[in-house]
């Protein structure tokens, strides 16, 4: 491969040994301060980590003004989780919104991968219980984390989980009452994504 990458290009061909092989890239967007946006030393760090078997966080979805939102879909992100490299490294999902389905489906696809739909449900108010639903409609549930997404106020980390709380409540208490699940099986796999598959992941 000769010459500068197209910006968000996904290279799935061969790499050149003695070098790691490059990253697909979501959206960097030019902001205000420093930013890192070189695809060499981006790839350099995620196959670093990948190395260590370090969790990878990736931004996926709904985010600032300047983002592009149809380049942060998670399906672009293909060419790297096929990689060899990267199929023991966990790769975490955020926020996820409104990719939250395509998300399910590569944490389904992908032993490695995980996600979570934290910061959709404070943005969509009372319609985050079927956010939630649709998480859990394809995904294994040991595959999706609790996540309020707050920052810079305090009162935000309260509404995310009051948000996550209640929708969860809401659907898995709509499955007992339908007959459909136990509620012990309700509770085990709200104490999975609310906490227990974090913990198991990041090894706390």
């Amino acid at each position: 491969m000769t010459g500068p990458r197209p910006a968000g290009a996904a290279w799935s061909g061969p790499w050149p040994a003695g070098r790691h092989a490059p990253v697909p890239q979501l959206p960097v967007p030019p902001l205000p301060g420093l930013r890192l946006q070189d695809p060499e030393i981006i790839s350099f760090i995620v196959h670093a980590a990948a190395e260590s078997r370090l969790p990878l966080q990736i931004h996926v979805g709904y985010g600032d003004r300047d983002l592009d939102l149809h380049r942060s879909n998670p399906m672009l992100l293909l060419p790297l989780l096929r990689q060899a490299a990267i199929r023991d490294t966990p790769v975490m999902l955020l926020h996820c919104y409104p990719y939250h389905r395509e998300s399910g489906y590569l944490a389904q696809a992908f032993s490695n991968v995980h996600f979570d739909v934290g910061l959709g449900l404070n943005h969509v108010g009372s319609r985050s219980a079927d956010v939630v639903g649709e998480a859990l409609e394809l995904a294994p549930f040991a595959k999706q984390l609790y996540s309020s997404d707050a920052y810079a106020v305090p009162e935000l980390h309260l509404l995310g989980a009051i948000q996550w709380r209640r929708s969860m409540a809401q659907v898995l208490g709509d499955w007992v009452r339908r007959g459909e699940w136990s509620e012990a099986d309700a509770i085990r796999v709200a104490g999975m994504i609310g906490s227990g598959n974090a913990r198991r992941i990041y090894r706390l």
